[in-house]
């Protein structure tokens, strides 16, 4: 997902929203959106259940949440829909809770259009999100930014107390300081290849 440009981003962000309810909504059956590739013609996803091999597949980025479910329930994956009635607003989740809820807690903020087209606008930074990544303790973006030979991991904390309210515009901040004043210890992981952002959601 390239940031900044609208298409694109429209594009990433509609997938995700799809991805967000099934990953929020089944979290408890132990289904995990572990990784989301967004840089192809096609979006690559790798879904797990411990009940389960891995299922990789390569889904149109425009996918109704109904064909998604249906390709994992033709797996035999749980994949139950929302609650009729549901409220949609969104929820602070509690930090002792299912980090595979928490985790499409942050898929939910992360399709924010609105952070990755106007708010990004003007920034000194350009790139692209490459992948999401579930991992036990949070969910990982994986960036490449261009004219740079280093990668980006930000690291989204989801065993936390604080807030995941707005992370897609918190991201952004903190890409650009990155850029803008560098600490010590980001100079010295760019001279490694990779430089990690870590977002509690309490700063």
């Amino acid at each position: 997902m390239r940031v900044g440009d609208t298409a694109r981003v429209h594009q990433a962000c509609g997938l995700l929203a799809q991805v967000q309810a099934i990953q929020r909504f089944n979290a408890e059956a132990g289904l995990c959106f572990a990784r989301i590739g967004l840089t192809g013609e096609r979006a690559s996803l790798v879904v797990e259940h411990p009940d389960h091999p891995p299922l990789h597949l390569e889904v149109d980025y425009d996918i109704s949440r109904q064909a998604l479910r249906a390709l994992l329930t033709a797996q035999g994956l749980p994949a139950d829909p929302e609650p009729a009635g549901y409220d949609h607003t969104a929820v602070i989740p509690d930090p002792r809770g299912p980090g595979l809820f928490r985790h499409g807690c942050v898929l939910y903020e992360l399709c924010d259009t609105s952070a990755w087209t106007d708010y990004h606008e003007g920034r000194s930074w350009q790139g692209e999100i490459t992948d999401i990544v579930y991992e036990p303790a949070g969910t990982d973006l994986l960036v490449r930014l261009d004219g740079v030979p280093w990668r980006v991991t930000v690291k989204l904390s989801n065993r936390e107390s604080g807030s995941l309210i707005g992370i897609a515009y918190s991201v952004i901040d903190r890409i650009s300081t990155l850029l803008e004043a560098p600490s010590t210890k980001q100079r010295e992981q760019m001279r490694r290849g990779e430089v990690t952002i870590t977002y509690t959601g309490k700063e």
